[in-house]
């Protein structure tokens, strides 16, 4: 029957396609539930000007108050001109304006649209030049600055959060719109309409918009929601835009991070520590930066976190030992690890206890690391390959074509993902989809992840790197996650890369490059025991340099910028 039917799978225009539909059905099983929770600028700044160690207190809002504010925040995007298929850029931190404001636009068909803040200027041009947008909701602060961007300062409807100085006219201001006296009603959208657009840059550099249609969003929450359900006396803090969405789609209270995920700041840990205690949460979701390093906050101060009964994290590689620091600080917590991608969420999944209890080689000698990260086994849903290393672009004419592709089976090789919660296209960009897609002879959009893996026996994951940063030396491949993995092992190392750097006899060498606490002494011991503990492993080593910083990905600050890096060594001839 039509009323059984999942949010996101009704034939043609539907209301219950439009991802609105998720709130609709919270309104009617429990409206006076609190979803989201936050600490109010005006606490935050305080906080800033006198650290303290008092909780930090939050503010509040239930399913009804967020479902009456997005109906007058609707109409009043109405009432300005937007509507069904347009595109509105919204460039506002994780807070109460940026949810309100985005669920308000696809309740009446309209997209908005995340561009990265930690991407560089060229790259919000260029994503601003493929989506054309209609409008942007942004703060004073931002519009100033992108008013160094044209294409973003050309957009003709802007509409300002928070207060303004009077120096510039905006379309609107988000306050005042709230305050619409009609409430919108939803519209009805088909399947694959597009419901957000989240660009990313990638490892290429290159921009490109996820489209993320109504059905993708449903089908994504519903395989979130297999692989880590909520319990109903759960409330979360997720760091990850993306599980804020499942989270109010799963109607599980949420709070909202109190610092700048995209700006890593030294008071991060104790600030997230705050949060944990003053809200009764019991999930967090993590990347491997801010995962590891509460556990270093926590572990330094002898404090436990019992009431923690789930950790999610993902986004880079996490060791067994990031893992084993964790569970000392949180003895209660499962540990979740989960694999994905901003196409793809989740692809594979491990629970800590797991991961730390396989025996391996790993488990038995300290200073030795296996091929690889285990990141479990692959989500269900999902159907995958392992590709041959190939940077260039993938044409599948038949479905012969296959095993000409294909690795043998437990072999390393590329891992393209097809299934429901898999992105099929990019908004407006065909040669992102060449790049990055595979249309097989079926019909079927296969991912390609960009990742190095292999299956093992049993079932698991394991990853050995990304495509583009294997590195080809005397006729075979060598791979920088397992190799870093050894580097921080040793006390000395803070930060660590391993990269190929193009070689006359080898055609690649191995160059490990490190950063430490007290750069500038010792050089000759560290340099002898990165040697010895890579030969250990088998691992091998042309080159050792010691640097005072690596650059590393502004997104997560969790994996090396490669190419940064190569270039950064070239100049400085250090290489």
């Amino acid at each position: 029957m039509e009323l059984n039917q999942k949010a996101g799978y009704f034939s043609g225009e539907h209301v219950r396609n439009n991802v609105h539909a998720f709130l609709d059905d919270h309104m009617k099983r429990d409206p006076k539930r609190v979803v989201l929770k936050w600490v109010p600028m005006q606490v935050l700044l305080a906080r800033a000007a006198q650290p303290s160690n008092d909780p930090l207190p939050h503010e509040s809002i239930t399913v009804e108050g967020l479902h009456e504010r997005i109906g007058h925040l609707a109409a009043g995007f109405q009432q300005l001109g937007l509507g069904k298929g347009d595109r509105v850029i919204l460039f506002v931190p994780m807070s109460m304006p940026l949810y309100a404001s985005m669920f308000a636009l696809q309740k009446i068909g309209a997209i908005p649209v995340f561009l990265d803040s930690w991407a560089r200027r060229q790259h919000l041009g260029a994503s601003a030049k493929i989506v054309e947008p209609k409008a942007m909701i942004s703060f004073e602060k931002a519009f100033e600055l992108c008013d160094q961007v044209p294409e973003l300062a050309e957009i003709g409807m802007k509409i300002c959060v928070g207060p303004t100085a009077g120096l510039k006219k905006y379309s609107g201001h988000l306050e005042q719109l709230l305050q619409t006296p009609g409430f919108a009603e939803v519209t009805p959208v088909e399947q694959e309409h597009t419901a957000l657009i989240t660009f990313t840059t990638g490892s290429s550099g290159v921009p490109k918009g996820a489209n993320r249609t109504h059905r993708f969003l449903a089908a994504q929450h519903y395989a979130l929601d297999t692989c880590i359900p909520y319990t109903d006396g759960d409330v979360d803090l997720p760091v990850f835009p993306i599980f804020s969405l499942n989270n109010l789609a799963a109607g599980v209270p949420t709070v909202i991070p109190a610092f700048d995920i995209g700006t890593p700041g030294d008071r991060d840990p104790e600030i997230l520590l705050g949060q944990l205690l003053s809200t009764g949460t019991t999930c967090t979701t993590l990347s491997p930066s801010l995962f590891s390093r509460l556990a270093s906050f926590c572990l330094a101060k002898n404090i436990q976190l019992p009431q923690l009964r789930r950790v999610v994290t993902g986004g880079a590689p996490v060791s067994r030992d990031n893992v084993m620091d964790f569970q000392k600080i949180a003895p209660k917590a499962q540990i979740w690890v989960l694999f994905g991608s901003t196409e793809a969420e989740p692809m594979a999944h491990i629970e800590g206890h797991e991961m730390v209890s396989m025996k391996t080689k790993a488990s038995e000698d300290p200073e030795w690391v296996d091929e690889g990260v285990n990141v479990g086994k692959m989500a269900d849903g999902l159907d995958f390959k392992f590709l041959k290393i190939q940077k260039g672009t993938v044409e599948i004419q038949s479905s012969a074509d296959w095993k000409n592709l294909e690795v043998p089976q437990g072999e390393v090789g590329e891992l393209i993902v097809a299934g429901e919660h898999v992105c099929r296209n990019y908004y407006n960009d065909d040669e992102a989809f060449k790049r990055a897609k595979i249309l097989d002879a079926n019909g079927v959009v296969w991912h390609r992840t960009g990742d190095l893996g292999r299956l093992d026996s049993y079932g698991y994951l394991w990853i050995v790197g990304r495509v583009h940063n294997a590195i080809q030396r005397g006729g075979r491949y060598e791979f920088p996650v397992r190799a870093e993995m050894i580097l921080k092992k040793l006390p000395f190392v803070k930060l660590a890369a391993y990269l190929g750097i193009p070689d006359p006899q080898l055609g690649e060498k191995a160059v490990c490059v490190v950063t430490g606490d007290d750069v500038g002494n010792s050089h000759s011991q560290w340099k002898s025991e990165i040697e010895r503990i890579m030969k250990k492993n088998g691992v091998p080593v042309d080159q050792v340099v010691i640097t005072q910083s690596i650059p590393m990905d502004p997104r997560h600050h969790s994996k090396v910028e490669y190419e940064v890096l190569k270039k950064e060594l070239t100049a400085a001839q250090l290489v």
